[in-house]
């Protein structure tokens, strides 16, 4: 037989493919056995349960009984039918504790207990209320309208969130600010910078900003038109102002500086807006325990601006019409009482000595003086010998009243930071109308304001107009 070149190239192809598929289909079915192994089948595992007899055995029986027990009268028959429900009853109480036994139980869930609120800020100081209680109005609050109005309204708003109490709280709030601005007559409580006489106790909210003092500041803007103006020794042997700002408004104020906590202190008594560029952490724990509602350009930047005429950081300025919107957006703006001081009238005119200077030695560039000018009944004030000018109205700062308030100061760290000690007694001064005449003061806790007393016992009062009220350490030389 011969065998073409065509036909021997045929049979080899198809005898390799022959080949390669008897291969490929050995290895799959060994790779498969591999990997698929054949489950085995779970037994079903069946729970049989005794059902527990109707009756206990009663042993051998005759053949009658068995027969009796097989076919039983239709009474028997009738009671067994009733023996079934109670049977089944049986059955599934005891399944369903055997599922509650082996039920896998709820994590514990803690309810939150009822807690007592503690009202902070309300005007009446620090109370207890549980939420939703019942509010007893004090006796002596009954009489005094529109604070009694105040009061109420926040301890409304702190006792709870019910529908009906704050209707109560808004329509106590609409007659307070119903009051703002009305006429006072003479003798009640005023702002102690304004001669407008007013009916009302209540005024708009104080803005209290801290302005630096060292001489690349000067001269500042606004402490012209503050209503009153404390001045404090800070770390180095410098002093700042803490200018509070309530009946009239300044264009420019700075420049502003950081807080320290006796700033936030005397803003508190104020019930004022606290404006401060950062400062202490000391500072910031005051503010926080006090509730203290403030303004910080660290973080509200909007209201302050830096000018080009200085280098930072004695720049940073801002105005009193800038707080009042930055406080509206926070929820700052709200009436509040107006200052702690009784008006100064001809009846309680008091003969003191004949003071026409008073000199205050800070130290170093912080020599202090005011002088007397009869013509105005006026304090002019100056700084290291030369006027204290305000650059926003280009006038010498001037006020009708000065306190000085002695208060032991004591350094409390290697920088020099201070520690001065407001809460308790001390002496001080006072000077109005060309005379002066020793005092006290007194401040019982942290929130209380600070009340200054005639050596009698009689509140001091403050005639109608600025007020220049300068710390000093019970070691500063103060002249007159």
């Amino acid at each position: 037989m011969v065998w073409n070149e065509k036909k021997i190239w045929s049979f080899s192809v198809l005898f390799s493919l022959t080949v390669n598929l008897v291969i490929l289909v050995v290895l799959s079915l060994y790779w498969l056995s591999l990997h698929y192994t054949k489950t085995e089948e779970q037994p079903v595992v069946v729970e049989l349960m005794e059902i527990p007899a109707r009756r206990e055995p009663l042993g051998e029986v005759s053949q009658s009984a068995e027969l009796a027990e097989l076919n039983p009268p239709q009474e028997m028959r009738d009671a067994q039918r009733e023996e079934v429900p109670q049977v089944q009853s049986e059955i599934a109480s005891e399944m369903q504790q055997k599922k509650e036994q082996v039920r896998i139980p709820k994590p514990p869930v803690e309810l939150p207990t009822a807690e007592n609120i503690v009202e902070r800020t309300s005007p009446s100081g620090a109370r207890l209320f549980n939420p939703g209680e019942n509010i007893d109005v004090e006796e002596n609050m009954k009489w005094q309208g529109v604070e009694a109005e105040a009061t109420i309204k926040g301890q409304l708003e702190m006792a709870g969130q019910s529908s009906r109490l704050a209707h109560l709280a808004q329509e106590g709030m609409q007659r307070v600010e119903s009051t703002v601005g009305e006429t006072l007559a003479t003798g009640e409580l005023l702002p102690p910078t304004t001669g407008v006489e007013r009916r009302s106790p209540f005024m708009k909210r104080p803005i209290a900003v801290v302005v630096e003092n060292a001489p690349q500041a000067r001269p500042q803007a606004g402490l012209g038109v503050a209503d009153m103006v404390y001045e404090i020794m800070t770390e180095g042997g410098i002093t700042r102002f803490l200018a509070v700002f309530s009946s009239e408004s300044a264009d420019a104020v700075g420049p502003v500086r950081s807080a320290r906590p006796y700033f936030a202190l005397k803003a508190k008594e104020h019930d004022a807006v606290f404006v401060h560029s950062g400062g202490s952490i000391e500072a910031y724990t005051y503010m926080r325990e006090l509730a203290l509602d403030h303004i910080d350009e660290m973080r509200n930047f909007q209201p302050f601006w830096r000018t080009k005429e200085r280098q930072p950081p004695h720049n940073l300025y801002t105005s009193v019409t800038s707080l009042r919107q930055e406080a509206q957006k926070l929820g700052y703006n709200r009436p509040v009482r107006a200052a702690s001081f009784a008006v100064f009238t001809s009846e309680t005119n008091r003969e003191g000595k004949e003071v026409p200077r008073v000199e205050i030695h800070y130290g170093g560039d912080y020599q202090v003086r005011f002088d007397f000018r009869s013509d105005g009944k006026q304090y002019y004030r100056f700084v290291n010998g030369e006027p204290h000018v305000d650059s926003g109205t280009g006038r010498q700062i001037s006020c009708s009243t000065v306190i000085v308030q002695v208060a032991e100061h004591k350094a409390k760290d290697s920088e020099g930071r201070l520690e001065i000690r407001f809460v308790g007694q001390g002496s001080g001064w006072i000077f109005t109308g060309g005379k002066g005449m020793p005092i006290r003061w007194e401040k019982r806790n942290l929130r209380e304001k600070t009340r200054f007393y005639y050596p009698d016992g009689e509140e001091v009062k403050i005639s109608p107009g600025r007020l220049w009220i300068e710390i000093v350490d019970t070691r500063t030389k103060v002249v007159f």
